[in-house]
């Protein structure tokens, strides 16, 4: 079952999230044989999406961090000033090569207005 987490963002502002993925015994998952994916929706049901969140399991040299669970969520200010000021939905799938599927987090999405602004 996924981890439930909400995430905000002021509009303009870097995200930058490491998450660690685990199993249900707490023991850190090797990501070496898997991907990532992750979106940001305004609803759960609408065909399109807000944001791809282009997770990146971190793999360090020659792989060897593949074992450290670890997966980076890196969204830029420019990203950011783009999306409408709303509450929305995301999660982030592991996936591999034969099918299998597992959403290893998900929550709301908040996005909040900015106030200060280069042109203000």
């Amino acid at each position: 079952m996924a981890t439930i987490y909400d995430l905000s963002i002021t509009q303009g502002s870097q995200l930058d999230v490491r998450l660690r993925v685990k199993d249900q015994d707490g023991n850190v998952i090797n990501l070496e044989n898997y991907l990532v994916r992750g979106y940001i929706k305004h609803r759960y049901a609408d065909a399109d999406n807000l944001l791809n969140l282009r997770p990146v399991i971190v793999s360090g040299d020659g792989g060897s961090a593949y074992v450290s669970g670890y997966v980076d969520i890196i969204v830029s200010g420019s990203q950011t000033a783009t999306l409408p000021i709303s509450e929305n939905v995301y999660d982030i799938e592991l996936y591999d090569a034969q099918g299998y599927t597992d959403k290893i987090i998900k929550g709301y999405f908040s996005v909040l207005p900015e106030v200060t602004t280069s042109d203000s």
